[in-house]
């Protein structure tokens, strides 16, 4: 896909947000200024953008991974040569440890654990084999006064390749020596929302690395969703927009575009089930496939308890 297609799917996914003259995030909760401690609290202080595809969360997606016929950029555009059809499926979710007052009247801190599984399949393979697995755990740690939030999250991550994708023949594209993928990150994220609007944007750098790996990114994303139902009074619109860029690989930027449906339950705030199609064109986060540059689109349910 060209940069003009790239461009018209961010602009339109935009323009959908302005829709509606809506408060971003209808589920901070009312209480968690309070000024007081509280242990294992309800929901969170920070949200994270919906289409970053490394957030613990619990998931199943059909992709459809477009390949390119040789692993490298050429110019302003990759060569398209096939496609395969994924499973990507990820475990996870963040949990409250403690919550506590901040320096004023409307603002707290929040600790939380957070780790997730994500895994991709191979959907024409006879055994479904798996590609890659990636394990994340991390602690981060989060604040909120009125619509300005941030987070600071230390994480690792290992990944590891499937043995089937190793002892069977490798499809040409995705043909990789195995290297010790496992790092440890420090992410910074701020965000403000206004006008119907989340703006978040921030650092990361690994501080740590088994493996020859550039250290620094960036990432910003821009995310919407309705108060407003659109059906029942439990179902309302999000769309969100992620751009992404690391140093290992020279600084490309990776772009991904989620846009969906939320249904809520009426009676806690993080109980939902989330229907959403997605697009993604960059180098592949799946892992050891950093460097593959390419493109896929899909559709899946996204599960919060």
């Amino acid at each position: 896909m060209t940069n003009h297609s790239i461009r018209t799917i961010v602009i339109l996914s935009l323009l959908f947000m302005l829709a509606s003259n809506v408060y971003s995030q209808d589920s901070v909760s009312d209480s968690y200024n309070k000024g007081e401690s509280a242990l294992f609290p309800q929901g969170q202080l920070f949200y994270p953008a919906m289409a970053s595809p490394k957030e613990p969360r619990t998931h199943i997606t059909y992709l459809v991974l477009k390949l390119p016929n040789e692993n490298v950029d050429t110019g302003n555009s990759v060569e398209i040569d096939d496609s395969i059809n994924i499973g990507s499926v990820g475990f996870g979710d963040s949990f409250g440890l403690v919550r506590w007052s901040g320096w004023g009247d409307n603002d707290a801190w929040q600790l939380n654990i957070s780790g997730t599984v994500l895994a991709q399949f191979n959907m024409d393979a006879d055994s479904m084999d798996l590609i890659n697995a990636d394990y994340i755990i991390g602690f981060p740690l989060s604040y909120r006064n009125g619509p300005f939030s941030a987070r600071a999250r230390f994480f690792h991550q290992s990944s590891h390749l499937g043995d089937e994708f190793l002892l069977l023949p490798q499809i040409e594209s995705l043909r990789v020596s195995r290297i010790n993928l496992s790092f440890e990150t420090i992410e910074l994220l701020g965000a403000l929302d206004f006008y119907g609007l989340q703006l978040a944007a921030g650092p990361s750098y690994i501080i740590h690395t088994d493996s020859e790996l550039k250290r620094n990114s960036f990432q910003a994303s821009i995310d919407y969703q309705s108060r407003k139902p659109v059906f029942k009074p439990t179902m309302r619109l999000f769309t969100s927009v992620m751009w992404h860029a690391w140093e290992e690989t020279d600084w490309d930027s990776d772009y991904n575009v989620k846009v969906g449906v939320n249904i809520r339950s009426p009676y806690t705030e993080k109980r939902a089930i989330q229907i959403f199609g997605e697009y993604y064109n960059g180098n592949l986060p799946f892992g050891q496939f950093y460097k593959l540059r390419t493109e896929y689109y899909g559709a899946g349910i996204n599960v919060s308890f």
